[in-house]
C-alpha cells in the first residue's frame, strides 16, 4: 500500500503521519520507502522530498516575506513598459531591491557560494560543458577540478562559473525566488496569470574570465513554450565598460533565423545591440527566453562580477519531447524533476514551484 502526500502538506503534518517503517510513500511522483528511526520514532525522510516540501512551505509563507508588491511596482509596470518589453524582449528596471534587500541578498548569495559543496558543484559544472559529463563525474574534489581547468583558465577560455539553484540550499534565497514582488513582475510582463519558478543561477565571473557568447536562455531550457523570462540580478556593480549585458533587440521574435539562417554566422549586422552600461546592485534587467544576448569578458585587473538570476515559466508549460532533453549544458539543474515527469509532461511538480497570482 502506497501513502500519498500532496506537495502543500506541512512538514510537521507529513512526519507525524501514521506510515510504518519500510512502507512505501508516494510524494507526487516521488517514491520512496519511509525509515523508521529508532531514538525519534518519527519517519525520515529523503533529501529530494524534505527540500520540496520546504520550497512548497516558503510559496505558502510568502505573505510574511520581505519582497511584496509594492505601489511603486504596480505603476512602473504599465502597459508603455510592457509593450517595450514585447517589442524589444528586454527591460531595465531600476531598483527593484531596495539597499537593505539587497545587501541581505548578496550576504547570503555570499555565504552559500562559499561552502565546499557549492564550490565543487560550480567547478563541475563547468568541466561538464569544456569537457563532457564523463570527466565531471570523475572529478570528485575541489583541487582535482582546478587542476582540470588550469589551462583553459590561463587561456582565458572560461566565460564564468555558474552555480544551480541556491534557493534549494537557503531559506532566505527561497523567500526571495518565490516572493510576490518577483512573481508580479514576471507574470505581467509575459501576460499570464501565474508563473513557476524553475531555477536561479549564480554567475561568477572572475578578472580573467573571457566573454560570454551569445545565446537565448530558452535554449537552454527543457520548456516546450515561448513564455519565459529571466530576472538578471547584478549583486557587484558594473561600470560602463564593465562586463554588463549587451541584448541583440527583437531577437525574440525573429522566427527566420533559426528557421532560415544559421545560428553560428555573423550576427553582428542583423540587430541594432544595446548595452545596458551601468548598473548598481539593486537594479535589474530582464530578459525574454528567446531574446539573444552576450557580455564581455573581464580584464585579469578588473573587479569580480557577480549576477544572480532567476528563470520564471507559465504555468500550463509542458516539456520539450525531444530525446535530446538530457544532452543540454543545464539538463544538471533540471534532470531529476523532469525524468520524473517524462518528455511531453505538464509541468507540475514540487520542485518547480507555482508561485501565488500576484
Amino acid at each position: 500500500m502506497a501513502l500519498s502526500f500532496g506537495a502543500l502538506m506541512p512538514l510537521s503534518h507529513v512526519l507525524r503521519g501514521s506510515a510504518r517503517g519500510n512502507e512505501p510513500v508516494m510524494f507526487r511522483s516521488h517514491l520512496h520507502t519511509v525509515a523508521l528511526r529508532p531514538e525519534s520514532r518519527r519517519q525520515s525522510w529523503c533529501s529530494t522530498c524534505l527540500l520540496a516540501m520546504s520550497t512548497a512551505a516558503a510559496v505558502r509563507q510568502t505573505r510574511q516575506c520581505e519582497l511584496r508588491v509594492r505601489e511603486e511596482d504596480r505603476r512602473k509596470c504599465s502597459a508603455e513598459v510592457m509593450l517595450d518589453f514585447e517589442r524589444k524582449g528586454f527591460l531595465r528596471m531600476p531598483e527593484i531591491l531596495s539597499p537593505e534587500e539587497v545587501s541581505s541578498v548578496r550576504k547570503t548569495v555570499y555565504a552559500v557560494r562559499s561552502s565546499d559543496e557549492c564550490v565543487l558543484q560550480g567547478l563541475r559544472h563547468q568541466i561538464r560543458v569544456q569537457f563532457g559529463a564523463e570527466d565531471a563525474r570523475a572529478c570528485s574534489d575541489v583541487a582535482a577540478c582546478r587542476a582540470k581547468l588550469r589551462g583553459l583558465e590561463k587561456r582565458g577560455q572560461i566565460s564564468f562559473l555558474q552555480y544551480f539553484n541556491l534557493h534549494r540550499r537557503s531559506k532566505k534565497l527561497r523567500e526571495v525566488a518565490t516572493s510576490p514582488r518577483l512573481a508580479f513582475w514576471a507574470s505581467r510582463l509575459l501576460g499570464v496569470p501565474r508563473v513557476r519558478l524553475y531555477q536561479d543561477s549564480l554567475f561568477e565571473k572572475r578578472p580573467g574570465d573571457g566573454a560570454t557568447d551569445w545565446h537565448s536562455d530558452l535554449g537552454l531550457a527543457p520548456f516546450d513554450t515561448n513564455s519565459f523570462l529571466t530576472i538578471w540580478l547584478p549583486l557587484t556593480s558594473i561600470s560602463a565598460k564593465g562586463s554588463s549585458l549587451v541584448y541583440a533587440i527583437g531577437s525574440h521574435r525573429d522566427f527566420a533565423l533559426p528557421f532560415h539562417g544559421d545560428m553560428d554566422e555573423d550576427l553582428s549586422g542583423r540587430y541594432k545591440l544595446h548595452r545596458t552600461g551601468v548598473i548598481h546592485p539593486g537594479d535589474a534587467t530582464v530578459h525574454h527566453g528567446w531574446t539573444l544576448h552576450s557580455s564581455t569578458g573581464v580584464p585579469r585587473a578588473g573587479p569580480l562580477r557577480l549576477a544572480w538570476t532567476l528563470g520564471f515559466v507559465a504555468d500550463g508549460a509542458r516539456l520539450l519531447r525531444k530525446g535530446e532533453l538530457w544532452d543540454c549544458e543545464d539538463a544538471v539543474s533540471y534532470e531529476d524533476w523532469a525524468r520524473e515527469l517524462g518528455p511531453g509532461a505538464r509541468v507540475d511538480h514540487p520542485m518547480v514551484p507555482l508561485l501565488p497570482e500576484a
